[in-house]
């Protein structure tokens, strides 16, 4: 009598096992609905010859795309969130009141792994760079942070999660910014000032909801418009509408439909895109609408999603950028009366990363250094016609302002660089003990062979020739 059993048993769990191949063999398709690209079909055999990474290629693709993968995932998931109060997803964090929560935003919500005094001078140095250039181009500039979503919902976050308390990295910078001269608007101050109107973020989402999106938007318009009228929605009562998933919900539930409320003011966009123009897909794109003779330039993030109907609308011009480094030369283009940067909170520290691709500004009030620091090792590089550079040199401390000076005979130009030490000059440092770096794009305007000198706090370092092909 047992024989039977197990046999049936077995060939139930082999078909349990084998029905995923099986369904991928058959035409099965897994739908993307998690915020990444899924791993793609690799090959055994490249141009090169064999591909030795095929075996974790495969596995990756498999991962991604074995039959009824949502159908399991969630049901995993559910099991997990039922039993344990616990995606077991270490990108999701499940928290109270059915909110689930970015795992990347942890360390800003602990206060932990938090940027030094030094790094955040650095950025607002960076971001006071990025204003003046707008400003002497005759373009406002402000700069904004979208709060994470546990910054404005603290208290539905789970109870064992702790914080310092202590200031974090979106407070300090702020008040660096500030010390600065830099315009900002803070988010994070207006969204919390008004949750008592309603939620302000999506349950099962990283980002802000239509009620959220609205008052950024004003916020962005009173700057962008400077006090002129426009469109404030402010008379508009949401209905609320149960038809709402998000991204850390498609995470862990992909295949279950979503049913949490959202409210929904019922705005019509009235505006056209620019001609070709693949919004999901293009990094930088256009919007036109007979609102105003206003134009902004937006450098903006996934935050910016729901921001675009809005000030597509209700402004003459909009160019919308998500490349980062942020892209000053696509201003070539067109010249917009305002820049605005919306970069979300866990994101701060990718400021210090990269150089934005911006023609350095000339500085002709800087004394030449006596004293003497060594030698500075630079590379040179191009970028959308421009030539960049990026450099270190051996140092105490990593300097807030400096400067490149490059001599040709009696030609003399000096920029200020952006005090960041990228990869690419990480390289150079080989023996330093503390490499300090630096970046800047030339003006296309330099053509020939220059001396170049690295100038900071009173203190030269020596960098060799720099070959410019411009002019």
């Amino acid at each position: 009598m047992k024989k039977p059993f197990y046999i049936a048993f077995i060939a139930a769990f082999l078909a349990v096992c084998l029905l995923p191949t099986a369904a991928l063999l058959c035409g099965y398709k897994a739908e993307n609905r998690e915020n990444r690209p899924l791993a793609r079909l690799t090959s055994l055999w490249e141009r090169d010859g064999l591909n030795l990474s095929f075996p974790a290629e495969f596995d990756a693709y498999f991962e991604d795309h074995f039959g009824f993968r949502e159908e399991m995932v969630t049901a995993f998931h559910g099991l997990t969130m039922a039993l344990f109060g616990d995606t077991l997803n270490e990108k999701v964090i499940v928290g109270k009141n059915d909110m689930l929560f970015y795992s990347e935003t942890l360390d800003d919500y602990l206060g932990r792994s938090l940027l030094s005094d030094g790094e955040i001078a650095r950025i607002a140095a960076c971001l006071r760079i990025e204003q003046e250039y707008c400003e002497a181009q005759g373009m406002s500039f402000t700069f904004a942070i979208a709060p994470n979503k546990n910054t404005i919902y603290p208290e539905n976050m789970p109870a064992w999660l702790i914080p310092t308390g202590e200031p974090g990295n979106r407070e300090r910078l702020y008040a660096a910014l500030r010390e600065a001269g830099v315009p900002t608007v803070d988010f994070a101050s207006l969204l919390l000032s008004r949750k008592g109107e309603g939620q302000l973020y999506h349950d099962r989402d990283t980002h802000w909801n239509e009620r959220g999106a609205l008052i950024a938007y004003n916020a962005i318009m009173e700057r962008v418009l400077s006090g002129a009228k426009y469109e404030t929605y402010a008379s508009l009562v949401p209905e609320t509408v149960c038809d709402d998933a998000g991204d850390l919900h498609n995470f862990v539930l992909p295949a279950l439909s979503g049913n949490r409320p959202r409210p929904d003011y019922g705005i019509t966009a009235n505006f056209s895109y620019d001609a070709g123009t693949r919004p999901s897909q293009d990094t930088t794109f256009g919007t036109t609408s007979g609102a105003n003779g206003a134009s902004l330039h937006l450098f903006r993030d996934s935050f910016g999603n729901a921001l675009l109907p809005l000030l597509s609308t209700n402004l003459g011009r909009v160019k919308y950028s998500a490349e980062f480094p942020y892209n000053y030369t696509l201003l070539d283009e067109e010249t917009p009366d305002a820049i605005f940067i919306e970069l979300v909170e866990r994101n701060i520290k990718n400021l210090l990363i990269s150089t934005p691709l911006m023609p350095a500004l000339e500085r002709s009030d800087v004394s030449d250094a006596e004293t003497e620091g060594g030698t500075a090792r630079l590379t040179q590089y191009g970028r959308s016609g421009y030539t960049q550079l990026a450099g270190c040199f051996d140092a105490a401390a990593q300097p807030e302002r400096i400067f490149v000076l490059l001599a040709q005979g009696d030609e003399l130009h000096c920029f200020e660089a952006f005090p960041i030490l990228e990869e690419r000059a990480e390289s150079l440092a080989g023996d330093m003990a503390s490499p300090r770096g630096f970046s800047l794009t030339l003006p296309d305007t330099l053509s020939g062979e220059y001396e170049a000198t690295i100038l900071t706090g009173g203190i030269r370092y020596d960098a060799g020739t720099v070959v410019l092909a411009n002019g």
